[in-house]
């Protein structure tokens, strides 16, 4: 009788846990976007548009100097261009790295992407003093 009962304990168990989704190319799947993302920005790096010239990894939150085109783009593709190279920082395309933002020319600090989105102040230096490069 005990056999019976532990076998039936047993298969309800097997039965009502649930079996882990087989994703194995996951992290395949987010490899190839990671790298999509990072050729897109090579594109609009220093040697491309130069949306962004440097990356300050050194530090947290990471430091990002800003080109003239990002200057010149608009608000939608703004915030685009920040919110992929902070999934590309974080290595996962569903999460996402604090960044600083900085004007490359001023080495003043002109927005920020964290937990509140990403935000450009309207004061390019507002509150932030020059920085050392």
């Amino acid at each position: 009788m005990k056999k019976i009962i532990v076998i039936l304990v047993m298969f309800l168990c097997a039965a009502s846990m649930p079996t882990a989704p087989s994703h194995g190319n996951e992290f395949k799947v987010r490899e190839a976007k990671i790298t999509e993302y990072k050729k897109w920005l090579e594109t609009l790096g220093p040697r491309g548009s130069q949306y962004w010239l440097r990356l300050d990894s050194s530090r947290r939150p990471h430091r990002l100097y800003l080109g003239e085109a990002f200057r010149g783009a608009d608000a939608q593709s703004q915030e685009q261009f920040i919110d992929k190279y902070s999934n590309y920082l974080a290595g996962h395309p569903e999460k996402f790295m604090l960044i600083d933002l900085f004007d490359a020319d001023t080495n003043k600090l002109v927005g920020e992407y964290g937990f509140g989105g990403f935000k450009m102040y309207p004061d390019p230096g507002r509150g932030a003093a020059t920085l050392p490069k």
